[in-house]
């Protein structure tokens, strides 16, 4: 999702990341399945096994347990609801399989905009079909990698109004030109009281033997390696976002009892490359 290549090849490379990007909406799907069939559920998505299909609980059943997930998803979920307000918009940039239009007590005057692949949002549909949304709901189809703004104001997108952006694993797979853009264009266009919720990784995450693969691949292909950054705080500041908060999942804010040690007693061990980073951005107060 680079947006590289006018050609055969670039296309070609486009679409195969773009076919990897909707595997993990099915990933993170399950995630949030196993997660709702907790006793001790950090949240509820009745409809995250449906989403997942056989595929996504495939791939999740091959995986390690990963705490983060569910401690992402409830931690965005709180800033959701602490920054929603009667007629806020949600923007949710790489939709995948979220379903928070559905499960999060959301105002009716609010509205969300929903923007992935058109195959995704297809499947995502066909699921979701018979669920009541709490508010409109608007589906965009959109590649990110790509001009996406004009789809958004087409759609109804107020730019008067407060918003709350929600990149959920999705800069990772941007090129770093891409999340520049996506970051001034959205601040740009936000009204004060809007929000920017995102989730980054430490550039060491490339160095790892589980990524070992993907950056051989772009490395031989000449293409850009996927984005991390190991400060995220500078990233949005200079995007135009004047109030950052970062936190690390393990952090008290962010750590909901899946972290037994705590990321602050392991910071001070672990290199700053290889943390991962929740980020809540903002523009100002409402008036």
């Amino acid at each position: 999702m680079d947006g590289e290549g006018v050609g055969p090849d670039g296309a070609a490379a486009r679409k195969v990341e773009q076919d990897r990007v909707a595997a993990t909406s099915l990933w993170i799907a399950a995630a949030r399945a196993a997660e709702t069939a907790r006793q001790d559920s950090l949240f509820s998505d009745p409809w995250a096994e449906s989403l997942a299909g056989e595929r996504g609980r495939a791939m999740f059943a091959a995986a390690p347990e990963n705490p983060f997930l569910p401690v992402r998803t409830r931690y965005f979920d709180d800033r959701i609801r602490q920054a929603c307000r009667p007629g806020t918009q949600l923007v949710l940039l790489g939709a995948g399989m979220d379903t928070r239009a559905f499960r999060l007590p959301l105002p009716a005057s609010c509205a969300v905009y929903e923007l992935d692949q058109a195959g995704v949002l297809e499947a995502k549909n066909h699921v979701l079909d018979r669920a009541h949304a709490a508010c409109a709901r608007t589906c965009i189809v959109a590649d990110l990698a790509q001009p996406w703004m004009p789809l958004l104001h087409a759609a109804g997108f107020d730019p008067r109004l407060p918003t709350i952006w929600i990149a959920e694993g999705l800069l990772f797979y941007l090129s770093a030109a891409a999340v520049d853009s996506l970051l001034a264009d959205t601040a740009e266009m936000s009204a004060p009281g809007s929000v920017f919720l995102a989730d980054t990784f430490g550039t060491g995450l490339l160095e790892t033997p589980a990524l070992a693969p993907l950056v051989l691949a772009r490395d031989k292909n000449g293409r850009e390696l996927p984005f991390c950054t190991d400060d995220p705080g500078a990233l949005f500041r200079s995007a135009g976002w004047s109030g950052v908060d970062v936190v690390q999942p393990g952090q008290p804010r962010a750590d909901y009892g899946r972290f037994p040690h705590g990321a602050e007693t392991r910071t001070p061990d672990m290199p700053a490359t290889l943390r991962t980073y929740l980020v809540a951005a903002s523009v100002g107060p409402a008036d």
